[in-house]
């Protein structure tokens, strides 16, 4: 009897060795698709979830003193909106914003539905603490939704957006403003509105499509 190992026995631990080294790869390839899914997907969104505005108070950002103001009147229900506000809007803060041309002011046109109206009254109590903006990309992020804007969401979006959890609660259930979007109206008329998203460069009302060449135009 051989005390070495039979050939039979060769040829299986070779067919176990290949298993193993498939196995290991695909092990391999599969961690090598999760690292590329995190870098590619979900990183990107991580750091979009977590922009940190300098320069914020209220619902305006920037220098008072900028040669152009820019107003959007806007709705967290409106599609295009949402658009502008996801595609568009961080690259006109570094551009105009962040470099002093611009004084940028958002204000709420919420339409009548319940919806629409809780997410405009949050809006305010997040403007308290000159967290809006940060505030803001949570009410977009997730309008469609049809519990987007319950209240244990809104506070949920608080607590993302690094607010003071306590004063936001405590000011959402005072309802002080409630009935804050009816001011906003009454400007929105005085200069005119028809739709959102519309902007009022200086005293000139455009739409999204018009507002970098409208901006391009007065700060020439």
């Amino acid at each position: 009897m051989s005390l070495g190992k039979s050939k039979r026995e060769i040829i299986r631990e070779k067919r176990k060795e290949q298993k193993r080294r498939r196995v290991m790869t695909f092990i391999f390839v599969a961690i090598a698709a999760i690292a590329l899914f995190s870098i590619t997907v979900i990183l990107p969104k991580f750091l979009a979830g977590s922009t940190k505005h300098e320069n914020t108070k209220g619902f305006s950002i920037g220098d008072p003193k900028a040669p152009v103001t820019v107003v959007e009147f806007s709705s967290y229900t409106c599609s295009v909106c949402k658009s502008f506000s996801e595609n568009h809007e961080k690259d006109f803060i570094a551009e105009y914003v962040d470099t002093g041309n611009v004084y940028f002011t958002y204000v709420n046109i919420p339409s009548d539905s319940e919806q629409s109206l809780a997410a405009a009254e949050a809006s305010y109590c997040a403007a308290e603490q000159n967290k809006f903006f940060e505030y803001k990309e949570y009410l977009y992020e997730n309008a469609g939704h049809s519990d987007a804007y319950t209240s244990d969401n809104l506070i949920e979006y608080a607590a993302s957006a690094d607010l003071n959890s306590d004063e936001f609660q405590t000011c959402l259930a005072s309802d002080k403003y409630a009935d804050a979007y009816l001011q906003e109206y009454e400007y929105a008329r005085s200069v005119g509105l028809t739709g959102t998203p519309s902007f009022l460069v200086n005293e000139t009302l455009v739409y999204a499509s018009e507002l970098i060449s409208t901006v391009e135009s007065a700060l020439k």
